[in-house]
């Protein structure tokens, strides 16, 4: 019969183990996220773009954007594309930086320039920038003639973030080369600032005395 058997089957688990109560009927289909409109998906944004740039016409699509160091240690030899100019750099440009974002020029008040040969090349990139652009008397925007006739459709193409070779620079090895130490150079170069702090204290004392 179905009480004939052995007690191990019907015995109780061992140790104070949580009792199995496992639910393996939660309907989860309904709760699956499925993505089949992605090609759909992808062909809708580009069809979006070309009425964009239609809309647009003759102005270009996108914003110029400066050329900037990588951040870290690792990646600062590296040049790409920012979020926007300082505001250093459009007014040594002489732009507003109202009037910028009007004529396709982005813009960014919390960047500040570091060394003069980037604040330099960015104001070159604006200046380039303007001397392409075709008013419209009409609109306040206007189209970017590159090559003299043909006018863009985008400024990121026209106006590519490109990195700049390293140029190598070969030196004739001589007995003045030789003579200097390298490890010791290096050293005074580090120890400069240390001495010259010194060298102020000594002369203010000095003067008090």
């Amino acid at each position: 019969s179905a009480f004939d058997w052995p007690c191990e089957v019907f015995a109780m688990v061992k140790h104070n183990n949580e009792i199995p109560n496992q639910h393996f009927h939660k309907d989860w289909m309904r709760r699956v996220r499925t993505w089949f409109d992605q090609p759909a998906k992808k062909v809708a944004r580009r069809n979006a773009r070309k009425e964009k740039a239609a809309r647009a016409a003759p102005r270009p699509v996108g914003q110029l954007r400066p050329a900037v160091q990588c951040q870290t240690a690792r990646y600062n030899m590296r040049v790409r594309a920012g979020r926007g100019f300082t505001l250093a750099e459009l007014k040594a440009a002489g732009i507003s930086r109202n009037v910028a974002r009007t004529i396709g020029i982005s813009v960014d008040y919390r960047r500040t320039n570091k060394c003069q040969e980037s604040l330099e090349a960015n104001v070159q990139r604006l200046k380039t920038y303007l001397s392409k652009l075709v008013w419209n008397e009409k609109k306040a925007t206007g189209a970017i003639d590159v090559a003299g006739k043909a006018t863009v459709s985008s400024i990121d193409t026209a106006f590519p973030v490109k990195p700049s070779a390293p140029v190598a620079e070969f030196v004739t090895v001589d007995d003045k080369l030789r003579s200097k130490e390298a490890y010791q150079a290096t050293r005074e170069l580090f120890n400069e600032p240390l001495r010259a702090v010194i060298r102020m204290k000594k002369a203010r004392e000095a003067e008090d005395k």
